[in-house]
């Protein structure tokens, strides 16, 4: 009886030392910005668990340590919920070290140049010749196959647009890729052929990453190198979390590809549809046979299809013709009978659906649609992502916030200021969605430099080119933690800093809500946390002086 009693009492205070565990990781004299509207600012954190334990001022969190809690001292620094990348494309290669091309990226090299350039090495014997374009030579329509094939016809050329919606080849990398003549256009996709219906060279959209898929055939472990080279800059700018748009690649290379390259981020791959699945029940087919244990922190949503073009290559479907072309209003990328298919079968499946839709035409087409197929509160449901989001204007925001879409839009596609536009063209909306009621999350759609969350902060602050577009700091910071999480149906779990969330934030070396506007893109995290785990610590945080 002796000795039950002391087992019980014994058994009530482990319990007891339990409910009662000391955080592992405590954040004092933080300015913390909590991304929730019940409490936007705090002092400090408690992480236990993976998750905050606690938010709240210095002394009752700092109460809450235990022997074992490692105490951070912030020294005022911003502290975020971690940041979020809305959209990114990684992995893209050419078949070999790309051409060096003037006037990347914008406008890029002009036709002449290009061919100069492919010329010149092509006096040399070897392989595969490849180069970036910009939107000079996508949207040249001459016939790109004769004209590489005089300069360079022994040897295969891949030019391809650095956004990623057409590709240009010659004879001699066709038939190295193995494109017969009598190709059938992907789901989504165009091969460009001449009056006489032969291959000219291009290939859009759906079609455009054929060459070089075929030409550098995915290799997850190469695949993986560049993914954890992607995901330690992503840790270095605080960024958490990651929405991987997955171009050019299938869903089992991309799993395999993070399963080896263990990145400490959050993943949700977008499963790619437009060019990469025989039918629309295909796109959902894909999903279906990818693996079910799938690595730690990934997550598989979309899929996404691409709805049309982009005005680079002037493929984006509009409502007004094109400067200089009377008779090119662009065009959609998908019948309206798949269209109609794509949404109704994302009615009568979980999760999510992506579109990348830019035109305003093309976003007149989607939004009627979705009207006609379903109730307003049904689409709501489904929350419609819509990637990029330029197409939306005065006469049909009031109809994006009612069907409930999110727009994911990536500021450094802005034009700068003073670029060249018609009169009647209007420019993207930032600030208008949000009064509007339309969530808004904010990514890069870009490479290593685009990807800086804070070069997108500080474009989609200033937005030279619209000011009355531009977002406050606030607007654009919530928009990379709480309007992301939200933009992919996680925000009960993650994107601010409340007790019950994921532990993600980053401690930031300089305060972005009030640094001169130009110095933002220079920011990093001195302390990255995913789930409770330190992804990254700057070795200089105990040294670095406070900001003033």
């Amino acid at each position: 009886m002796h000795s039950k009693r002391h087992a019980l009492l014994a058994l009530a205070l482990l319990l007891s030392e339990a409910a009662f565990a000391a955080p592992s990781l405590v954040i004092i004299n933080a300015n913390v910005f909590t991304a929730d509207p019940a409490r936007p600012r705090a002092e400090a954190m408690a992480i236990e668990d993976g998750q905050f334990s606690a938010v709240g001022g210095n002394a009752e969190v700092r109460a809450l340590a235990g022997p074992a809690t490692r105490v951070i001292d912030a020294g005022g620094r911003l502290a975020t919920p971690g940041l979020i990348e809305s959209h990114v494309h990684l992995g893209s290669t050419l078949p070999s070290a790309p051409l060096p091309m003037p006037g990347l990226p914008f406008p890029g090299p002009t036709a002449e140049q290009a061919l100069a350039a492919v010329a010149a090495a092509a006096k040399t014997p070897g392989g595969w010749i490849s180069a970036w374009i910009g939107p000079l030579v996508a949207r040249d329509q001459r016939n790109w196959r004769m004209a590489l094939d005089a300069v360079a016809p022994d040897r295969p050329v891949l030019l391809r647009g650095f956004w990623g919606h057409t590709a240009i080849v010659n004879s001699a990398a066709l038939q190295r890729i193995g494109i017969a003549e009598d190709v059938a256009d992907p789901i989504g996709g165009q091969w460009g052929r001449d009056a006489s219906g032969r291959l000219n060279g291009r290939a859009d959209e759906g079609a455009s990453p054929v060459p070089e898929v075929r030409a550098t055939p995915n290799d997850p472990a190469k695949l993986a190198l560049s993914f954890q080279a992607a995901a330690q800059r992503y840790a270095r700018w605080g960024v958490t979390s990651i929405h991987l748009m997955n171009s050019g690649k299938t869903l089992e290379v991309t799993l395999d590809t993070l399963a080896k390259a263990k990145t400490p981020q959050k993943w949700t791959v977008y499963s790619w549809a437009t060019g990469a699945v025989p039918s629309i029940a295909g796109a959902w087919a894909a999903m279906d046979e990818a693996p079910k244990t799938l690595p730690p922190r990934v997550r598989i949503d979309g899929p996404k299809w691409m709805l049309d073009g982009t005005p680079l290559e002037q493929n984006a479907l509009q409502r007004e013709p094109y400067a200089g072309r009377p008779d090119w209003r662009g065009r959609s990328n998908h019948s309206d009978a798949q269209v109609r298919e794509i949404l109704q079968t994302a009615l009568r499946r979980p999760g999510q659906i992506a579109l990348h839709v830019v035109g305003d035409a093309e976003t007149d087409r989607v939004l009627a649609m979705m009207e006609s197929l379903a109730s307003a509160e049904a689409w709501r449901e489904k929350r419609v992502r819509i990637e990029h989001g330029d197409g939306i204007r005065d006469d049909t925001l009031a109809q994006a916030a009612r069907l409930g879409v999110v727009v994911i839009q990536n500021p450094t596609h802005f034009p700068p200021a003073g670029a060249p536009r018609r009169p009647t063209e209007p420019h993207s909306m930032l600030k208008s969605l949000l009064a509007a009621g339309v969530p808004v999350a904010l990514g890069s759609d870009g490479g290593a430099e685009e990807a800086n969350p804070f070069l997108n902060i500080m474009l989609a602050t200033a937005y030279a080119a619209s000011p009355r577009e531009a977002l406050s700091r606030e607007q654009a910071l919530l928009a990379y933690t709480a309007g992301a999480a939200f933009a992919e149906k996680q925000e009960r779990s993650k994107g601010r800093i409340g007790v019950g969330m994921a532990a993600d934030l980053a401690l930031l070396s300089q305060d972005i809500l009030t640094a001169p506007l130009p110095a933002l893109p220079a920011t990093r995290s001195l302390l990255t946390v995913v789930d409770g785990e330190i992804a990254f610590e700057d070795p200089a945080l105990a040294d670095a002086p406070s900001p003033k």
